[in-house]
């Protein structure tokens, strides 16, 4: 155990906390959830103006950097190359940061807004349909990567800058906290990350399970029970279990790159078989409504009408994402050695958003022709028969739909076990002493989480809590926001020491070609 580097102040405050918190959902889940609502309606109600600005923010600190020259600061040594290809590291990046919601999302979420327009709108009007692509590219677009990003360039800095061998955000926030970092202040951070972590991610596993049971017993033809919801999670635990255990470059490397070759595959076939036409219409459509409306709906609160549109989904939506943004700034970060500032930003914050965007440009536009051509009521079975269902019958209407489904149910837990291997990796890292030579965790340390997220999320599917769990998960991720803000002054304190007006600091800012889709004679990981 002591080869291990357990770090045994954090892990048993957070195995103490989980027990705490999920007991009482078991006793009384309907009064736990009520409790959590209505605290989450107090937050977003009180504190939904502090949610709308925090991303944009972020926004003009990342135009700071990225046109600033320590935009071009490497991190790693000036001699570093990067640790995986281009494209691996994208697949990487993008698979954990979306994770299998979005394969169900995008058909869905159109039909939210579709329902429940924002200003004032009459709900399944045209004018109703006209904003559900641009709020589905506004909710999953630009601020939403920002906040995954921020938290990414600080650890990576302090990973590979300042050559930190610990994988935790008390260790970055040290140059402002200083020795209350590995005090109890450092543990409080942490403990609050893993938690919040644990959350979203046991939250996740509740809400995908259901769905890939549902495409399973559409399959087979047997019915969705709480045993095969069970082997679901298993099959989950065994694929992001083993490859949590094998590592980042035979493991999550390699599930990423698969997932994302599928996936393509896929939407290729959705888009050349369906709409076409109207995909690329309405999505480009979109793109214009979204982008001129921009700050509208970024800062819209509906002060005045207050129907509760900007709090039900903009505010949940940047909480939710806030939950998640410390393990994706923490994954993120560690398999960015040898980038620069510049191309972390770049990538988070254009080829994320971009990515999000075809998926709801292909299945959201696909859906939503369905509906709007009176092909297939999708809104009136989704309200009347339940979401699984509406996506189900939606990918029916495709040739060879068995095929497609067979496929999906591989994207879905591929996708799943991405997301949850990342999460059991950086859980295990915050919990560890330190990282070993290559920067990973004991192996059976990294197997014991993705066996505990397995847990959480059998449990939460056995008590039927996952909606107070889902809103508590959010809960956690309030304080957050002050823990990010705490990262990046750390950040730009250490920045400014490195990298100051000194003229002897500043050589080591990179000077190759700032270009992360040029890759000129480097030996790396394919």
């Amino acid at each position: 155990m002591k080869n291990l580097n357990l770090d045994h102040k954090i892990i048993w405050p957070v195995l103490v906390l989980l027990l705490f918190v999920l007991t009482p959902i078991a006793v009384n889940p309907s009064a736990t959830e009520n409790v959590v609502g209505a605290t989450l309606d107090f937050i977003t109600s009180n504190f939904g103006w502090l949610y709308l600005l925090f991303p944009f923010a972020i926004l003009v600190f990342f135009i700071w950097l990225v046109f600033g020259r320590l935009g071009r600061i490497k991190l790693g040594d000036p001699d570093d190359k990067p640790e995986f290809s281009t494209f691996s590291w994208f697949a990487m990046i993008f698979t954990t940061g979306i994770g299998a919601e979005i394969m169900y999302e995008s058909v869905m979420e159109p039909f939210y807004f579709f329902n429940e327009p924002p200003f004032g709108i009459e709900p399944g009007s045209l004018s109703a349909a006209e904003w559900a692509i641009p709020y589905s590219f506004f909710h999953w677009g630009i601020l939403a990567w920002a906040i995954y990003a921020l938290p990414s360039i600080p650890i990576a800095y302090a990973l590979y800058v300042r050559k930190i061998p610990q994988l935790k955000l008390s260790v970055v926030c040290r140059p402002v906290l200083g020795k209350h970092s590995d005090g109890v202040v450092g543990r409080i951070i942490d403990i609050i990350t893993m938690i919040g972590l644990i959350g979203v991610v046991g939250t996740s596993i509740g809400l995908v399970a259901p769905m890939v049971a549902r495409f399973i017993g559409e399959l087979f033809n047997i019915p969705v029970t709480f045993g095969l919801l069970v082997i679901v999670i298993a099959l989950w635990v065994i694929i992001f279990g083993t490859s949590v255990y094998v590592g980042l470059n035979k493991g999550i490397k390699r599930l990423s790159n698969f997932n994302i070759i599928i996936v393509i595959v896929i939407t290729a076939i959705v888009f050349m078989i369906g709409p076409s036409i109207f995909m690329l219409d309405n999505s480009i459509q979109a793109l214009g409504t979204m982008f001129n409306d921009f700050f509208r709906m970024g800062l819209n609160l509906d002060a005045i009408r207050n129907e509760g549109f900007p709090q039900a989904w903009t505010v949940f939506y940047w909480a939710w994402w806030i939950g998640y943004a410390s393990l994706i700034g923490l994954f993120t970060a560690r398999v960015s050695k040898g980038r620069t500032i510049r191309q972390l930003i770049l990538t988070q914050c254009l080829v994320g958003p971009v990515g999000t965007w075809i998926f709801f440009s292909v299945y959201g536009n696909y859906g939503l022709n369905l509906e709007l051509s009176n092909l297939v009521p999708v809104n009136s079975i989704m309200v009347n028969e339940g979401e699984t269902d509406a996506v189900v019958a939606v990918m029916n209407t495709l040739p060879l739909s068995a095929i497609i489904i067979a496929l999906l149910i591989v994207v879905y837990i591929v996708f799943s076990a991405t997301t949850f291997d990342a999460a059991s990796f950086i859980l295990a890292s915050i919990a560890s002493n330190k990282l070993d030579h290559t920067g990973q965790p004991a192996r059976i340390h990294r197997l014991s989480w993705a066996l505990i997220l397995g847990v959480v999320g059998i449990f939460i599917m056995y008590i039927g809590g996952l909606e107070a769990v889902q809103l508590s998960s959010v809960i956690v991720g309030v304080p957050m926001i002050l823990v990010f803000a705490l990262v990046t002054m750390s950040f730009i304190k250490s920045v400014k020491e490195d990298f100051g007006e000194d003229k002897s600091h500043r050589k080591r800012i990179a000077d190759q070609e700032d270009d992360m889709f040029v890759e000129k004679g480097r030996n790396i990981n394919n």
